[in-house]
């Protein structure tokens, strides 16, 4: 089936597959726990001194980005700056902004592509294009060469082999990287940007460019590839009205498309620290970074099912589970346990992190307080997810509240 014919079939499919099931569901009430008193250990700071601050900047963005009232509307009551300020409260005002940066495009790209009142989400063929064109923009403004063409989902090109004292360092050491400014690569001309809010990644690859290593970056490129490359698995899903037949195949794809992994860099992005590459390649920091993307995606899954079902949107952990033919009672207590693993394996592996780093200490000075630091902010930025998705009006959770923080959600 070629791409023109699945946006042709997409809304009578839809029609009978999808709605079905959120017919079901809608109407239903959902209880849900306190989740945040799972993470009771964990740290949950509050909102950063300069949410004021950086909220002006992102409405100019917004501003400048869409061109009607309806649009601007619609992306300012995601208030990007209020989930950048929750999920990182204790970093600098420069951190936050490219913080604050990145978050608004991620949000911006992924309606795009994923949103029913978007052109580019019903169209297969275009959001193709589109991702390709968004990839190497993405690339260009981290300072590295450009995919060749129609590459196959997935796989990446060979890093661009640069030579860098810093960046050879990097592979192997913890370092608190200066700035520093790598030119851009004399055989990429200057792209252009897919769209406007697209085109918000220039600023943020610049800044990222600007203080990060080749490795780094490049690390951090291929997340970006594989996040555009799950979108395009799950919207082909969407479009033929296919429902993951169980939680664990539908975890496989929402594992990159929530970009959580992305913030994974991010986060060390906001605290000007680069993890050493013998650390990354961990089975402990792997598990670090898998138990923080699935703690994250489950947790808004939960909180943004009644928000994703309005929206005509099944791929979510409830549904997905419902349509297995479980009831909506016994759904949340399961991936609350699930919640649960997830923090005790983080813990585990993060224990295991710290006492490698000490034992490395008198070889990498600083090693050790950048690690705590590091992981005290993928917790942070887990528990401020639950406390962003409870409060934001993205998620129209407020009515729903009881007295000891659990929910009673009208679906």
């Amino acid at each position: 089936m070629s791409a023109t014919q699945l946006t042709n079939k997409s809304s009578a499919t839809n029609n009978e597959a999808h709605a079905k099931l959120i017919a079901e569901l809608q109407g239903q009430v959902m209880h849900v726990p306190d989740m945040l008193s799972l993470f009771h250990h964990w740290p949950s700071r509050g909102r950063n001194k300069f949410y004021n601050r950086l909220k002006d900047e992102i409405d100019g963005i917004v501003q400048r980005c869409y061109p009607d009232d309806f649009s601007r509307k619609k992306a300012n009551k995601n208030n990007f700056a209020f989930f950048t300020s929750i999920w990182y409260p204790d970093i600098d005002f420069e951190h936050l902004y490219t913080a604050g940066i990145f978050s608004y495009w991620i949000f911006a790209v992924d309606d795009l592509m994923d949103a029913n009142d978007e052109a580019l989400s019903l169209d297969l063929n275009a959001s193709t294009h589109y991702r390709e064109q968004a990839v190497n923009f993405c690339r260009y403004w981290l300072g590295l060469e450009p995919l060749p063409p129609r590459h196959e989902p997935g796989k990446t090109s060979p890093p661009p082999q640069t030579k860098s004292s810093i960046s050879s360092i990097a592979s192997r050491l913890f370092v608190r990287l200066p700035p520093f400014h790598p030119s851009k690569p004399a055989s990429a001309p200057e792209p252009e940007a897919p769209n406007l809010p697209t085109g918000v990644f220039k600023e943020f690859g610049q800044r990222v460019s600007s203080h990060h290593s080749i490795t780094f970056r490049e690390n951090f490129a291929k997340e970006i590839q594989l996040y555009f490359d799950h979108c395009e698995i799950e919207q082909r899903e969407r479009l033929t009205g296919k429902t993951s037949p169980d939680l664990d195949s539908y975890l496989r794809i929402r594992y990159y498309t929530s970009a959580v992994r992305l913030y994974c860099y991010i986060t060390q992005i906001c605290y000007g620290v680069e993890m050493p590459q013998w650390l990354v390649n961990t089975p402990e920091m792997k598990t670090v970074w898998d138990e923080t993307d699935y703690i994250i995606l489950l947790g808004n899954d939960i909180l943004s099912a009644k928000k994703e079902l309005a929206a005509g949107c099944v791929h979510n952990a409830v549904p997905v589970m419902y349509h297995q033919g479980q009831p909506l009672s016994a759904i949340i207590p399961q991936i609350i346990k699930r919640l649960e693993e997830s923090r005790d394996r983080f813990d585990q592996a993060a224990s295991k992190i710290q006492e490698m780093c000490k034992s490395s200490e008198s070889k990498q000075p600083g090693l050790l307080a950048a690690v705590v630091q590091y992981m005290d902010g993928l917790k942070t930025i887990s528990t401020g997810t639950l406390e962003f998705c409870k409060i934001s009006p993205r998620y129209g959770l407020e009515p729903y509240f009881n007295e000891d923080g659990s929910m009673d959600v009208v679906l």
